[in-house]
């Protein structure tokens, strides 16, 4: 699993003066960008129908019940 870090710093682009031509925003840096959003969304279980591997451990509690 992989937690997003942006990779990219747009808000520095946002001080320079209009029509720098360092202000223009890139489709590689776009990419960059989105191919780590993928990794690290990719790479979380779904809430709705988690498929988990590896060793899982943890506390169980049944209150009234038994296991």
């Amino acid at each position: 699993m992989s937690d997003y870090s942006i990779t990219t710093t747009f808000g520095a682009k946002d001080n320079l003066a209009s029509g720098d031509s360092a202000k223009l925003i890139k489709g590689a840096e776009f990419d960059t960008e989105f191919v780590a959003i993928v990794a690290a969304v990719t790479s979380k279980a779904d809430t709705a129908n988690p498929a988990l591997s590896g060793t899982m451990s943890g506390t169980v509690i049944i209150q009234g019940g038994t296991f």
